[in-house]
């Protein structure tokens, strides 16, 4: 298991995010499963990190690369990875992601992290 916290910034949900995801690549051979449900932890420029209930089959010497889909703002955001890192939970799995973005992707979903923080904010700090 590997944790990389060295990035510049990591959003954590404080409500986890509903997010969907799907199995593209497994130890380089194409599968095409069906979208599972998945919770949105947190969010970095290069990664994220899932809850599902799904225990997804792996080792260290296998790659599983994904697509996962979730919308926290104003877009969403259909992102493809690969699952560098497994945790085991009581009643679930985390799952670290590490993003396969173009530098415009990421932008993009950088824009709309810092529109969603405020939207969080805002909210937050009303006064009446």
């Amino acid at each position: 298991m590997r944790f990389k916290r060295d990035e510049g910034f990591r959003f954590s949900f404080g409500t986890p995010i509903a997010a969907f995801f799907s199995i593209d690549e497994m130890n380089g051979s194409k599968v095409g499963t069906s979208e599972g449900e998945a919770r949105l932890i947190d969010l970095s420029p290069n990664g994220m990190k899932l809850n599902t209930s799904i225990d997804i089959p792996m080792s260290n010497r296998e790659d599983v690369k994904i697509t996962a889909r979730f919308k926290f703002s104003q877009l969403e955001h259909c992102i493809h990875g690969k699952i560098i890192w497994k945790q085991k939970a009581i009643n679930s799995f985390f799952y670290g992601i590490q993003f396969s973005l173009d530098e415009q992707e990421r932008e993009e979903m950088i824009r709309d992290l810092k529109h969603f923080a405020k939207q969080q904010y805002n909210k937050n700090n009303t006064t009446y």
